[in-house]
């Protein structure tokens, strides 16, 4: 089984060749969560991102996110938001 670093990198790999901005950032804080986690930052539309770890993943369930916060602005101008369970 893969890791979530391993899910989430290779989720973000697909979505920027379908022209997004993604990246993982694997120590994500924000006041709501003030532990370290992995999160997915990108632009990218929710249901896309389900469709991307669907894609990667052999088993899905355990890696898709289920909170968001805002992270930064891409190069593009769109806003990002970091992704995690």
């Amino acid at each position: 089984m893969e890791t979530r670093a391993e899910v989430y990198t290779n989720a973000a790999g697909l979505l920027v060749r379908l022209g997004f901005a993604a990246r993982v950032e694997p120590s994500f804080t924000n006041p709501r969560e003030p532990r370290p986690v992995i999160a997915l930052v990108t632009d990218a539309p929710p249901v896309l991102i389900g469709h991307a770890i669907s894609q990667v993943a052999a088993d899905p369930e355990p890696h898709l996110p289920t909170t968001s916060a805002n992270a930064r602005k891409a190069e593009t101008g769109e806003p990002q938001l970091a992704w995690w369970v």
